[in-house]
């Protein structure tokens, strides 16, 4: 089965339920949209849908399944469910879906979910863990990642994937539950979806993450965003999009090896 569509830009490819809580880098990849790339290198990035198809066009709509994102060996990844009715994580090839407000009704199995937005990894290999020697958080979190990503010879001007795990501190997260009727795009008075939000003083958990170089802010990100962030629960059932966090000392960082 293929959904929607996929874009490409500059060599990328763009293509369990809660109940309270939630080379150097990408290979270039191209071909017909929907179809899993050509492996050239141990990790690359895909995503399917933009979030600026969510801010100029209201578009919600299916473009992928997550069926087809585990057929196609997709290891990593963060995104919305269609209609705005939750996020999604992949871990290790396991699709996480958390609904604002729980399921209305019988929750569908996480296979037979689709994503408006999906951006994924492909990860066959990481480099040995990086421990974090202080907290961090905000931007001092993204120059360390930045800063480590380019001493192992990951391209900056590439999306790749990357994981943090530990314990999360000064938590805001949310999980968006359906589209606000009256959000019209940039500059309306209301937020673009309905969420339960979550904040919590230390959590632990995965972290699962996309860099985006400026290019793809508007794809993988919120303009002006170089980090999509998912925060996944120790048991791998739960999960939110993270708004702010930071990461304890001794935490650990993982980043894609070629």
């Amino acid at each position: 089965m293929r959904l929607g569509y996929a874009l490409v830009l500059s060599g990328l490819l763009i293509a369990g339920p809660t109940a309270g809580q939630p080379a150097h880098s990408g290979a270039s990849t191209h071909g017909p949209p929907g179809k899993a790339a050509e492996p050239m290198g141990s990790f690359q990035v895909r995503a399917y849908g933009a979030f600026r198809l969510f801010m100029q066009k209201q578009d919600y709509s299916p473009k992928v399944s997550l069926g087809e994102a585990k057929a196609m060996g997709l290891t990593d990844g963060v995104g919305a469910v269609s209609g705005l009715r939750g996020e999604i994580s992949l871990i290790d090839g396991l699709a996480i879906v958390s609904y604002g407000g729980g399921c209305k009704g019988q929750c569908p199995l996480p296979h037979l979910e689709t994503a408006a937005l999906l951006g994924t990894g492909q990860v066959r290999n990481w480099h040995a863990p990086i421990r974090f020697p202080e907290r961090m958080a905000g931007k001092s979190l993204e120059e360390f990642i930045s800063t480590q990503a380019r001493a192992k010879g990951i391209d900056l001007d590439k999306p790749f994937p990357l994981r943090l795990k530990g314990m999360l501190v000064d938590v805001a997260m949310h999980v968006i539950e359906a589209p606000n009727d009256g959000f019209t795009g940039h500059g309306s008075k209301v937020h673009m979806a309905r969420q339960d939000e979550f904040s919590h003083a230390q959590i632990a958990g995965d972290v699962v993450g996309i860099y985006a170089p400026s290019t793809m802010h508007g794809v993988l990100t919120h303009p002006g965003e170089l980090f999509h962030f998912h925060w996944i629960d120790v048991a791998r059932t739960r999960t939110a999009h993270l708004d702010a966090f930071g990461m304890e000392k001794g935490a650990e960082l993982l980043l894609p090896k070629d």
